[in-house]
């Protein structure tokens, strides 16, 4: 790469004043120009660039591959200052020496355009918000020890803090790292965005676009083929095409979770589809910015609540002066079930239903519906009711039971609201939905035709 800048150095420069829109010379009064004239007014239309406007730029930023991008804004200055902020949590380690949480923080350091082998936008001050990427210092690990990982020492992040400028269209800027050669976007923001608010929400969306607990979610392409995309909350996304050996045919993507989305470091091309953009929809999916058709989604959501390979655990609680996990006839039914619970043959005056869980047996390869009955604070029976879940239709259920453990057995047999309740379950269809179809970690399950009868089954 550094041979093609070299080459393409007075090519890159003369046909930029082409590309800019201010720009008005003509082909031959540019190449008519002494070398060292074009670089000088190529500096000129970039300084404009960056400090008109208002001179405010969002900064998508990558130190390596193996970490996720973060985003800065910088306000560029005419007189040469420039205000770098950011929300991360190397900025929470500086200010409170941990990395358990993200901090925000911005400070005024120094930039300028100079010239080496290319255009190159360089920060030439300390900035300890963001040139903190470009220490050798070892990267921290956390802990009131700080102790760093051997195999960074002297090397930091390996971030840069000098990028040459590629190119600029529609208020958007390409640069690629100075040392390492990574690449970076700069798009144009409105000053009347406030740094703080801006890069609080961009933390908001970090936390919640992708859920660790979910082991995986899709890319769907155009033509329907599905890839896997393991560790997407981590943003290296290891991916792989749905049916392939996970082992022999991964491949590893890091990204930046954006303000509105997310984004791949570079473009990846899976079946003959180049993507790299997503832009965050209603429900929660994430949908390609290129084509207008790559889908990034959870499973569907029966497979998300009811898969044996992944033995997910789901609760809902049924404390009935607190919860909001239940409505309609099954908060009725809970009621109930809590009154007839002290008259049951070995229940205490106390007894009442604590929380239902659904998860996967594996010993007994079998789904468990678990009732677990508080009779007092340290002693809490489960009662597993066993049951094969059933896919009716796209986001539709039903359960089919078949038996449960002992105390479960007991339960049916002398409660007969606590038999009532497991037979409104087994003879209705169930409809699933959720706030987010990417991070369903919250699943309503409510009687089709009958919204108003659900229970809220959350990922533990």
């Amino acid at each position: 790469m550094k041979k093609f800048l070299n080459i393409s150095l007075l090519t890159f420069v003369a046909l930029a004043s082409l590309s800019l829109g201010s720009c008005s010379n003509e082909m031959d009064d540019i190449f008519d120009e002494d070398a060292v004239i074009r670089l000088e007014n190529a500096k000129t239309e970039y300084f404009d660039i960056l400090t008109r406007d208002g001179g405010k730029w969002k900064l998508e930023y990558f130190s390596n591959t193996g970490e996720p991008g973060y985003t800065y804004i910088l306000s560029f200055k005419k007189d040469g200052m420039v205000t770098m902020s950011g929300h991360n949590k190397w900025i929470n380690y500086i200010k409170n020496n941990s990395l358990n949480a993200s901090a925000f923080g911005s400070e005024d350091s120094m930039w300028e355009l100079i010239f080496d082998n290319s255009l190159v936008l360089s920060f030439n001050t300390y900035n300890k918000y963001f040139h903190l990427f470009a220490s050798p210092d070892k990267v921290p690990t956390g802990g009131a020890g700080g102790d760093g990982i051997a195999n960074t020492e002297g090397y930091g992040h390996e971030g840069d803090y000098e990028f040459n400028i590629m190119k600029y269209s529609g208020d958007t800027i390409y640069l690629t790292g100075k040392k390492y050669n990574l690449p970076m976007v700069m798009t144009r923001l409105s000053t009347s965005i406030d740094d703080e608010t801006y890069l609080n929400e961009v933390n908001v969306m970090n936390k919640t676009l992708f859920s660790g607990t979910i082991p995986y979610v899709f890319i769907i392409l155009p033509n329907g083929q599905r890839w896997i995309a393991e560790s997407a909350s981590s943003c290296n996304m290891r991916l792989y095409r749905e049916g392939d050996d996970k082992i022999s045919s991964s491949e590893y993507h890091n990204t930046i979770i954006t303000h509105d989305g997310m984004a791949f470091m570079n473009p990846v091309t899976l079946d003959g589809y180049t993507i790299q953009w997503f832009k965050k929809q209603a429900d929660g999916t994430l949908l390609c910015v290129e084509d207008n058709q790559t889908l990034i989604v959870a499973d569907a959501l029966e497979n998300n609540l009811f898969n044996s390979k992944d033995a997910l655990k789901w609760k809902c609680d049924f404390d009935v002066t607190k919860s909001t996990d239940m409505s309609g006839r099954f908060l009725d039914l809970v009621k109930e079930i809590n009154q007839q619970l002290p008259s049951v043959p070995g229940e205490k005056s106390g007894s009442k239903l604590k929380e239902a869980v659904i998860t996967y047996n594996s010993d007994l390869s079998t789904f468990v519906l678990n009732m677990k009955v508080r009779r007092s604070a340290s002693v809490s029976p489960e009662a597993h009711f066993y049951f094969t879940p059933t896919t009716v239709s796209t986001s539709q259920v039903k359960f089919n039971f078949a038996g449960g453990n002992d105390y479960a057995n007991r339960l049916l047999q002398n409660s007969t609201k606590v038999a009532e309740f497991i037979e409104f379950i087994g003879s209705n269809n169930f409809n699933l939905s959720s706030v987010s179809m990417l991070a369903p970690v919250a699943i309503t399950m409510a009687q089709d035709g009958h919204a108003e009868n659900y229970l809220v089954w959350n990922l533990q």
